[in-house]
């Protein structure tokens, strides 16, 4: 996730003051006088300034977001205020302000940040019109306090054909002997993989340890990285260390693959052209687990009523479309067309467990990361 300055994008302008009435002239006096001047032209309106307005707090390049809200607001004649920090710096930021929040709506990355800010009474359940026609129940909240709006997968990335087509099928497939000292790993103790352990745990938590202590084991320390901070920064190291040989297979993030197919100057990108992607499943076989990004209503805000409009505009079509090519993700409506950086990749079958099973599982979680090495 990206660390963006505390930045805001409002779209609005100045009121106009109204011209000067016209009074009638008074008789002509013997005198002559100059021609009388003509009215003040009267100053143009914009209309941005009379427009309701919202606040959402993220961790998104509000650049990146900006023409999803233009799009919304040309449809609702709501405009949208983005205030953006490094998401767990935004996280504490609600936390901290909470019932005195400036913020309407919160678009927070990862099941685990959703569920802090729900938990805290910070979001408040909003009804959303036809939300079964849109978002699958699995990526809802039961209480709607949070709807998932896009989200991202975890693919197995090789350089080439180190690794051989169907080795890295399953994610218990990471634990094998034979990837010993060739697999780089995220950090998987972050906040962002505390559902992608969750879901591990599913049905056997004592078995997710011993494939965890097996993937870790096989894994090769990196150092540090270095440079800017980029919107993909723990994952982009890995894409260079395949491509500088350090390791022959990696996890990472879809994200970090759509974005570097995206940007053309990203001088990483030709790189892609020699990586071979796959997407594992989860045990038997039941799906690739989709990391997901959220967005709810807080329950300070004094705009309820426009905040579900913003809500229902992101699980909509158009909605869905813009935010998932904004952020480099996967719409979560069926039927969404993919943007070109993801269907690069290919389709996946996605893990249908749903994401409150996965809740009680996330404090556990935090639980076994810590334990694995603190890893």
């Amino acid at each position: 996730m990206s660390r963006i300055g505390l930045s805001a994008l409002l779209l609005t302008g100045l009121l106009s003051g109204t011209a000067a009435a016209l009074v009638p002239a008074s008789p002509a006096p013997a005198v002559a006088q100059a021609p009388a001047e003509a009215p003040a032209p009267e100053a143009p309106k914009d209309s941005a300034k009379e427009l309701p307005r919202l606040t959402l707090y993220t961790s998104f390049d509000p650049q990146r977001l900006a023409p999803v809200f233009a799009e919304f607001q040309k449809a609702q004649g709501i405009a949208v205020q983005i205030e953006s920090d490094q998401a767990d710096l935004m996280l504490g930021r609600l936390l901290r302000e909470g019932a005195t929040t400036a913020a309407d709506v919160a678009l927070l990355p990862t099941l685990t940040r959703a569920e802090r800010a729900a938990t805290a009474g910070l979001l408040v359940p909003v009804t959303i019109p036809d939300l079964d026609k849109a978002i699958p129940a699995a990526y809802r909240d039961a209480g709607g306090r949070w709807i998932a709006v896009t989200g991202f997968v975890r693919a197995a990335v090789s350089m080439g054909d180190k690794v051989k087509p169907g080795d890295i099928a399953r994610y218990d497939d990471l634990a094998k002997p034979a990837l010993k000292g060739r697999l780089c790993l995220p950090p998987l103790g972050r906040l962002a993989s505390r559902a992608f352990l969750a879901t591990q745990m599913i049905p056997d938590p004592l078995a997710a340890e011993a494939w965890l202590r097996g993937v870790t084991a096989n894994a090769v320390t990196l150092p540090p990285s270095e440079g800017p901070s980029l919107p993909d920064a723990e994952d982009r190291p890995l894409v260079q260390a395949l491509v500088d040989g350090k390791c022959d297979a990696a996890l990472i993030g879809s994200r970090t693959l759509a974005r570097l197919a995206d940007k053309g100057d990203d001088p990483l990108r030709p790189a892609l052209d020699k990586l071979t992607v796959t997407f594992p499943v989860i045990g038997d076989g039941r799906g690739t687990p989709v990391e997901v990004v959220t967005i709810g209503a807080t329950q300070a805000t004094g705009r309820r009523e426009a905040a579900v409009k913003l809500i229902t505009f992101l699980t909509g079509d158009t909605g869905q479309r813009l935010l998932a090519e904004a952020l480099w993700g996967y719409p979560l409506k069926p039927g969404t067309p993919l943007s070109n950086p993801v269907t690069r990749w290919g389709p996946f079958k996605a893990d249908p467990t749903p994401l409150s099973t996965l809740l009680p599982l996330l404090p556990q979680a935090a639980a076994l990361a810590e334990r694995v090495g603190g890893i």
